[in-house]
């Protein structure tokens, strides 16, 4: 009978995994982009055939059948997958691997046949053949239909071993091509983030803020080129600390002199390292070669290697970062280099423009500026093209940096780019002496005629923190340049300060605002963005403006490296937004791309024009604003909201409790939102911001104070309220800020704090089911707000919401609260 039992078993687990290859197989094929076929179990490329003939996963060289494979023959590409009916059969817990029983170990030792050291087992024509080939392993367990309960694994063949690339989702072909593309721009990177750990560690007893400065003087004292010779680089490593120390200074004045650096700008960087002198931990130990050793050998070298990748950029970001320099609390948020290169793509540069930055750091936007103009030239028609280059280098680079450690950086930031006889400045861009240094070049016929800005983030202008505001510099460099300003900021800065943002639209013209990742500055910064496109001297008036939500870069985060272009997405899609940027009239579909007239008073982010997006609106919505009234009130009845109590024994409480029936059968109620209509969120509810109640002044009562949680319906305390709250009974809330945008229905006594807005509807009594479906409904709207962007009284009268109307078209509260009873779980709702 066990024996039976056990072939029963076995008979149902092929079934089940039989089933999962076909639905892995219609996903791919209709959900994903691949210019071949998949294939199920065998192909009929005799080559990698021959290597599956012996590669059972019983180890006895029988022919082994990954469950699903994809060729490419002309890419040289190769994808195999192994699936498992049930998660728990995704991967060996114990270390001792299983490929007949687990996904990610039947995987990897497929994959493993397919490295150059087990290919040398098989024939010479199969090793050829297969030379040069891409090879991904997918494991994968559960139901790709079911987005909770499925299990994703890539593995890929790295220098002759099997790695596991943290990709978690399935892709498009070309995003598995482009991952092999970009290998060597990972290794670079992360070679980088060793340097720069390394550098780090051996400066760790030198003031934080000092260390980008001696570094600059330290890249620079290593710079050589053709037909120069540099004695320091050639002995320091057999000279003595105190030598080295002492031929430091004099090294850059060499260097920069030699490359036409003016006598201040030697006599800022002389004066920074000053310190070296006499500090006891570089005077009595050998941290000063060990670290020029490391440049010499793992860090400069990079810089000459052929790539697209800012190979500089990306050790300054990361040299800062690991010291601490560059976060936003401290306003210094460096641009990430895809960002600069975009700022030049968004307007039409000319050769002749002169490009400003007035907080220019490590001189990014100015050598991406130098860049395209270079670009420019090199594809023109020019007859004296060098002298061109030159005069770019010479005359049409102007920067202000008022933080010595990153006006050092910029400098020797644009020495290795093959430039540093711009006009960058050590001065803050506010100050008297910036606007004469302005003025001077206006005299020699140099005027600023682009801007490019990124600046502090975090600025107050007030005694505290005297550090301009965001707004201000914008204003500033757009008053100073006679074309174009382009700047990125937080989002705050388009829509708070109302009379300068006036003030800039009397003068100026507002062309692009363009929303970025949220993730964009991570892990040095965790900010929400936007790019602004300006013409200036210009008067805005009645024009309207594109507005554009780039939600995604296609860059990846990774624990060491930071955020990079690991599945060489950009390109496309930096292509695909200046296309629709440019076309926005045409492509306008009101949710991400939009083009909108706007008055002096309007905020200038897509968030306060947009449509809310309803296309994930489905009777699964609905579904689970049930599940989550029935959870919470069956919680509430028992007196379990506060109770430590482990998982599994809330779901058996619950599961005897809650039964999946519903109120009443379908009779033909379906949900189609096609039909149904906007209205007004002041026209259907009526609605007042609760009170200001700090916890101190909270004493203890029965009635719910509410607040902007997220938890437990947003039950914050019990409380006796003050006579200046109004309690209230049988209402939702909505909150303005901390877990923004989350609904709750409250049939019991309950005061809001100032972070809620309690809601009704006009001309309707509220019942639980008909709270139930505006749940989901108002929380769709959640996307446009954050932290920063409140949902304050004066937006929701702006806002609009979607609902099934009648002939006459009011809402249709009836045909709601019928429909919201057809679904599983409505009969435990207490109406």
């Amino acid at each position: 009978m066990k024996n039976c039992d056990g072939e029963i078993l076995k008979m149902k687990n092929r079934k089940n995994e039989t089933q999962t290859d076909i639905s892995l197989f219609n996903y791919l094929s209709n959900e994903k982009t691949f210019s071949g076929k998949w294939n199920v179990k065998k192909v009929s490329n005799q080559y990698i055939q021959d290597v599956l003939d012996c590669s059972s996963k019983g180890q006895n060289s029988n022919r082994g059948e990954p469950d699903l494979i994809y060729i490419n023959e002309t890419k040289k590409l190769l994808i195999l997958i192994e699936n498992k009916f049930s998660t728990n059969d995704h991967a060996s817990q114990s270390g001792n691997a299983s490929p007949k029983k687990y996904a990610v170990d039947g995987i990897k030792h497929y994959l493993s046949l397919f490295c150059a050291s087990e290919l040398v087992k098989f024939k010479q024509t199969t090793q050829n053949y297969l030379n040069g080939w891409n090879f991904v392993g997918i494991a994968f367990s559960g139901d790709i239909s079911d987005r909770y309960n499925h299990i994703i694994d890539t593995f890929v063949i790295e220098h002759d071993s099997v790695k596991n690339i943290q990709v978690q989702e399935f892709m498009e072909e070309d995003d598995y091509l482009s991952f092999f593309e970009n290998i060597d721009i990972e290794a670079l990177s992360k070679n980088i983030s060793r340097s720069s750990r390394e550098i780090n560690r051996l400066l760790r007893a030198i003031d934080s803020q000092k260390r980008p400065v001696l570094l600059s003087a330290l890249m620079i004292c290593l710079y050589e080129k053709p037909n120069y010779q540099n004695d320091f680089k050639s002995n320091y490593s057999n000279w003595e600390t105190r030598t080295i120390i002492r031929n430091i200074p004099t090294t850059i004045h060499d260097v920069l002199e030699r490359e036409e650096i003016s006598a201040d700008k030697i006599g800022i960087l002389e004066n920074e390292i000053a310190f070296i002198k006499t500090d006891n931990d570089i005077n009595n130990t050998e941290i000063l070669k060990s670290i020029l050793r490391e440049l010499e050998d793992n860090v400069i070298p990079l810089f000459n290697k052929k790539s697209n990748f800012d190979i500089l950029g990306k050790f300054y970001e990361e040299f800062l970062r690991y010291a601490g320099v560059a976060n936003v609390k401290k306003g210094i948020v460096l641009t990430p280099n895809h960002i600069t290169k975009l700022f030049t793509d968004l307007i039409d540069i000319k050769l002749n423009d002169v490009i400003l930055d007035t907080c220019c750091g490590t001189g990014a936007f100015l050598i991406a500026g130098m860049n395209k103009l270079i670009d420019e030239i090199e594809s023109s028609s020019l007859s004296n093209k060098k002298d061109a280059i030159s005069n770019i280098k010479t005359r049409q680079l102007i920067g202000f940096e008022k933080s010595t450690t990153m006006y050092a950086l910029a400098i020797s930031n644009m020495l290795f780019r093959g430039d540093g006889k711009s006009r960058v400045f050590n001065l803050d861009s506010f100050s008297t002496d910036a606007k004469v240094a302005l003025e001077d070049l206006a005299q020699k016929g140099i005027y600023p005629s682009v801007g490019f800005i990124n600046p502090p983030y975090g600025g107050k202008d007030n005694q505290t923190n005297p550090t301009k505001k965001e707004i201000q510099f914008l204003e500033s460099i757009l008053d100073s340049v006679s074309r174009f300003v382009i700047i990125i900021a937080p989002l705050s800065t388009f829509f708070k300060d109302s009379p300068i943002r006036k003030r800039i639209l009397s003068k100026h013209t507002l062309k692009y605002v363009i929303n970025m990742p949220s993730e964009l500055f991570q892990p040095n910064a965790s900010t929400h963005t936007a790019i602004a496109v300006f013409e200036t001297h210009s008067p805005h008036g009645k024009k309207e403006v594109v507005f554009y939500d780039l939600k995604d870069d296609g860059f990846i985060l990774s624990k060491n490296r930071g955020r990079t272009d690991v599945l060489n997405k950009w390109a496309a899609i930096m292509k695909s937004a200046l296309i629709t940027i440019k076309n926005a009239h045409i492509l306008s579909n009101g949710l991400n791309t939009l083009v909108k007239s706007i008055h002096s008073n309007d905020e200038w982010i897509i968030q306060a024009h947009s449509q809310t997006d309803y296309s994930t609106l489905s009777e699964i919505s609905f579904i689970s604003s049930i599940k989550y009234h029935v959870s919470f009130y069956l919680k509430l009845k028992l007196k379990l909201l506060n109770e430590d109590i482990d998982d599994i024994s809330m779901m058996e409480i619950l599961s005897e409790n809650i039964s999946k029936n519903s109120v009443s059968n379908a009779d033909g109620v379906s949900i189609d939102c096609s039909k149904w209509k906007l209205f007004l969120f002041s026209d259907i509810f009526t609605f007042e911001r609760g009170k200001r109640l700090v916890t101190n002044e909270q004493i203890g009562g029965e009635i719910a104070y509410i607040s902007s949680s997220k938890e437990n319906n947003g039950i914050d305390n019990y409380i006796t309220p003050p006579d200046f709250m109004t309690v209230h009974e049988n209402a939702m809330t909505i909150n303005n800020s901390g877990s923004v945008g989350y609904v709750f229905y409250h049939e019991y006594q309950f005061v809001s704090s100032d972070h809620c807005t309690v809601f009704r509807i006009k001309e309707r009594e509220l019942t639980p089911f008909l709270a139930i479906f505006i749940k989901p409904i108002v929380e769709a709207i959640r996307d446009k707000y954050n932290f920063a962007r409140e949902i304050s009284d004066e937006r929701l009268e702006k806002e609009t919401i979607i609902l099934p109307c009648d002939e006459i078209g009011s809402p249709d509260w009836d045909f709601i609260e019928r429909f919201i009873k057809t679904l599983p779980y409505s009969s435990n709702v207490q109406s």
